[in-house]
């Protein structure tokens, strides 16, 4: 049985190729090594080159691919299927939006060794020439029903934008700014909007530009679940 997702681990298509696994885990090893990120990175950087290890060896790939699948058919040979006149419209927004960085207890990689890039979206500061578009690897669970009839699932994403009472600056004449704890920005949330559609099958991946909000060094990258 197929007990971890390899590819949720290095963040990584299905159909990733050997350099895009290869240029995951680099990127991955820069942040959670050890000698990087401390001795409790250790655990979570072993699981990142396991997964290496096994997708970068073309045999192990396979025979972890196959029995990915054959876990894939068993799940949907569990699920009972629904019938059509039984189906009702999912309501089109759930009440409040789900906060990337709170609501989700899966989300790769880890935010907090990113901030800095992430935040160069905001500021003066210029994105890289260089700087690959990073995926935001977030796991969606979703029942057998909402599988089978879709949604439209509402994400919130961290935005920020100049403070307004001291214009960005970080201080008010001589003193810090206590709106924006002197960073010159503040943080809110924007909402995006993800159509999940009907059918959608257990382990897909649906990725959504965030280039609206002002962000071009990430995406976000959804991979979907389905409990029995």
């Amino acid at each position: 049985m197929v007990r971890k997702d390899y590819y949720l681990i290095l963040g990584v298509s299905p159909r990733a190729d050997f350099r895009g696994i290869q240029e995951a885990f680099r990127d991955l090893a820069k942040i959670y090594h050890p000698d990087r990120a401390g001795p409790q990175a250790t655990r979570q950087f072993q699981e990142i080159q396991e997964a290496y290890e096994v997708l970068s060896d073309p045999e192990k790939r396979r025979l972890y691919n196959h029995e990915r699948e054959r876990e894939e058919r068993r799940s949907q040979r569990r699920t009972e299927p629904l019938s059509p006149r039984f189906r009702s419209q999912p309501e089109p927004l759930i009440a409040e939006p789900l906060s990337i960085f709170r609501d989700f207890g899966t989300i790769r990689p880890s935010f907090e060794p990113l901030f800095d890039r992430f935040l160069r979206n905001f500021t003066a500061f210029q994105i890289p020439k260089g700087e690959r578009v990073e995926g935001l690897n977030v796991e969606v669970v979703l029942s057998s029903e909402e599988a089978f009839t879709g949604l439209t699932l509402p994400i919130g994403v961290p935005v920020f934008h100049a403070c307004r009472y001291c214009g960005g600056t970080g201080r008010e004449w001589l003193f810090p700014c206590l709106e924006c704890h002197a960073q010159g920005l503040i943080e809110t949330e924007e909402t995006v909007n993800i159509r999940i559609p009907p059918l959608v099958r257990d382990r897909a991946i649906i990725e959504v530009p965030l280039r609206r909000l002002g962000i071009n060094n990430f995406h976000l990258r959804l991979h979907i679940r389905v409990s029995d």
